[in-house]
């Protein structure tokens, strides 16, 4: 477990290149990283709505352009949720573009990466793909985003994404939590294999 240190600075500039590569598309699914098409797109991230039982604020870290956002937003209406988007993700012009595309949100987008920041305020769902911060960082970035992050009584779901081109299958997120001693509430899974994964913990 890694305690009160920086990310490493050469996972720092990886995370950076991820916005140089996704702002080269126009598409904005392969803008937030995805090539597979919107009904893949739609199969394989709308189970982190399993994890969502009620009306509340939602923080995407790791945001991208905010497309994943809205989409929940839509897919939540679909099942009578109530979403306020809320998104971090250290590129500052993929920040840009998810204002853009969620401009009365515009105030609830923020720079910064999963490790560090700082956040207000507390949120009732925050999301995160298990990515976004080193494996042997995993642990104690979890318990910092359900101690400084996600909202007493709220709900930390964090998800794992494989490649269905590459035959990678999705890491299994809800056994790696477990074998760190967290106790996963729920698991969903999406897409054909599955390729996506995603566990949720409780505050």
């Amino acid at each position: 477990m890694v305690v009160n240190k920086e990310l490493p600075l050469g996972y720092l500039r990886e995370l950076k290149a991820l916005e140089a590569a996704y702002l080269k598309e126009d598409d904005p699914i392969k803008q937030s990283g995805f090539s597979g098409g919107a009904a893949r797109w739609r199969a394989e991230r709308s189970p982190i709505l399993d994890a969502i039982e009620e009306d509340g604020d939602l923080l995407d870290v790791g945001c991208a352009n905010g497309y994943l956002l809205k989409c929940m937003l839509e897919w939540g209406s679909e099942r009578g949720l109530r979403l306020v988007p809320h998104g971090l993700d250290l590129g500052s012009r993929l920040i840009e573009l998810a204002k853009a595309r969620l401009p009365e949100y515009a105030a609830n987008f923020h720079v910064g990466n999963a490790w560090d920041w700082q956040p207000e305020r507390k949120y009732g769902y925050v999301y995160m793909l298990y990515d976004c911060l080193p494996l042997d960082y995993l642990a104690e970035g979890v318990s910092k985003l359900l101690g400084q992050v996600v909202a007493p009584e709220g709900r930390l779901i964090i998800g794992a994404y494989g490649s269905k081109s590459d035959s990678i299958p999705p890491f299994d997120i809800g056994d790696f939590l477990e074998s760190e001693g967290f106790v996963v509430v729920g698991r969903s899974e999406g897409g054909e294999g599955p390729i996506t994964k995603f566990a949720w913990l409780d505050a």
